[in-house]
């Protein structure tokens, strides 16, 4: 296969030189193909959107624990259940909510989510990539719970983190061979930073270093294993076809296929 070759703007056929409003470069392949490159494609619509809904919440989370003295993080984040805390809304709401003591940490996932969104979305398509983000959620609710009743831990959960810590993984997997500059200094190939996430939140977690391990560990795992795993897993379609399938063999159990003549002995109903 001939190796892809960056064009310039004026050597692209008409049809694309009407795309005005994209900034990323374009690569053509020997197939036809066009696909972006590169690290920290601009937002989409619904990248911003998210962004727009995170700052939302947090603005108001910071209005109401240190002006109004309401415990909004208290109610939202995600408490385990022999805490005296817990709700079962907060499944659903504890990914929205970061910590009000911490706005800078906040400041640093809105610019990891700006750096990895775009590109997974172009990648995986806004559907694909909104499912891998909430199954980051779910799978860090999973971890979060299941370790605080395991071993008697009562923190809350909350933040965009598992999801954010399941994109970087997931890019080093679509991109193993682009290069981030770590800490905007160091140049690091893609994959080492997918592989050095995995590791640096493993080992922090048994040296009992981050009391949210678990909670990360778990975002991390089910955005890896739903990457991995095949698309119609998490199709409801699929697994309704899977039991249609299931019970047409149930009923074909139930006859007897007899080939030539029928036995008029046999009283069992008979398929030709």
């Amino acid at each position: 296969m001939p190796s892809p070759e960056v064009m310039r703007e004026n050597d692209l056929p008409a049809g694309l030189k009407n795309n005005q409003h994209r900034k990323d470069p374009i690569i053509m392949f020997a197939q036809g193909q066009r696909q972006p490159i590169g690290f920290g494609i601009s937002l989409t619509p619904t990248g911003k959107a998210m962004l727009i809904a995170y700052a939302a919440v947090y603005v108001l989370e910071l209005l109401a624990e240190h002006w109004m003295g309401i415990p909004l993080y208290q109610w939202l984040a995600l408490s385990p259940p022999g805490s005296g805390y817990f709700q079962f809304w907060q499944l659903v709401t504890h990914p929205l909510v970061h910590d009000p003591s911490a706005p800078i940490g906040f400041l640093i996932d809105c610019l990891v989510f700006y750096f990895f969104a775009g590109t997974i979305e172009l990648s995986l398509g806004t559907a694909g990539f909104l499912r891998l983000y909430l199954m980051a959620a779910v799978g860090a609710a999973i971890g979060g719970l299941a370790f605080s009743v395991l071993f008697g831990v009562g923190i809350p959960y909350a933040g965009m983190m598992p999801s954010l810590l399941g994109l970087i993984v997931v890019f080093g997997l679509l991109q193993p061979e682009t290069t981030i500059l770590l800490m905007f200094v160091l140049p690091v190939k893609a994959k080492y930073i997918s592989y050095g996430t995995v590791v640096v939140t493993a080992l922090t977690f048994l040296a009992r270093t981050n009391p949210h391990g678990a909670y990360h560990l778990g975002g991390i795992g089910l955005a890896w294993l739903t990457f991995r795993s095949p698309s119609q897993w998490l199709n409801m379609n699929w697994w309704r076809w899977k039991y249609f399938e299931y019970k047409q063999k149930q009923h074909r159990a139930k006859f007897t296929v007899i080939k030539g003549k029928k036995n008029d002995d046999d009283d069992r109903p008979t398929i030709h």
